[in-house]
């Protein structure tokens, strides 16, 4: 063994290949600063699916937001689900705001093949109805202000304290969907904050918990259905980051 070579070489931070053309300006909040890069990958059968996270934190306002870039594909098929700025929102006391930015090419109920969209989910587990009102008030007048086709969907699959989800979606790609939208659900979540009180304490392990275990294994068994490998410990990891260290 050349011993120099092992402590040279040896298990070296993988690169951020993320080509930054597609990434957006974060939204405007006040002291936000760069706290920790994250990369999980995974390879499995034909399917490769790369998390580029990075995690900033206000020290002004207390906030804490995580943004991911993902490409989940089928190396054989070129079925993907790519994540293009999805972001999660917390200031402690207050619940997560989740914002899912998705472009895709398959229909992730029948596992069809078909032209790639553009979908921004919110979710607000955990908040109460005036908190939940507030914020959906919000992203429905810029939304409509902004020319997005928007809809409320309820979760049967999810647990009590999940709520409804608001969602954006447009045929085709657009990535000014989303960087509006990230921009939109930070003012909405602010005057979540600014307009009702915070919980001291506040317990996050409902939310940490469904994401990490039940929606790892959901997740994992709809990239099945679009003819996607990604395994249920690639998930988990995933929403870890996303959920964790609050």
């Amino acid at each position: 063994m050349n011993e120099k070579e092992f402590l040279d070489k040896y298990l070296w931070p993988s690169a951020d290949r993320l080509d930054r053309t597609f990434t957006h300006p974060l939204p405007k909040i006040p002291g936000l600063k760069k706290a920790g890069d994250f990369i999980v990958q995974c390879e499995h059968e034909d399917t490769f699916s790369t998390n580029i996270m990075t995690k900033y934190v206000s020290d002004t306002l207390q906030v804490r937001l995580v943004e991911t870039y993902k490409c989940t594909q089928n190396k054989v098929t070129g079925v993907f689900v790519r994540l293009v700025g999805t972001m999660t929102l917390v200031k402690p006391g207050y619940h997560f705001l989740l914002l899912d930015a998705s472009i895709r090419n398959v229909d992730m109920l029948t596992g069809n093949r078909e032209d790639a969209a553009t979908r921004v989910a919110i979710h607000l587990p955990q908040a109460d109805a005036e908190q939940r009102k507030i914020l959906f008030s919000h992203l429905n007048e810029q939304a409509e202000a902004a020319g997005i086709s928007y809809r409320e969907v309820k979760l049967e699959q999810s647990p009590a304290f999940w709520g409804s989800m608001w969602r954006g979606e447009s045929p085709g790609i657009h990535l000014d969907m989303i960087k509006r939208l990230r921009d939109i659900a930070w003012d909405g979540y602010e005057r979540v904050i600014q307009q009702t009180r915070g919980k001291s304490p506040f317990d996050y392990t409902p939310v940490q918990r469904q994401m990490v275990f039940e929606a790892a294994i959901r997740e994992h068994l709809t990239f099945k259905k679009m003819g996607l490998s990604v395994p249920v410990e690639s998930q988990a990891a995933f929403f870890a980051v996303q959920v964790c260290g609050v």
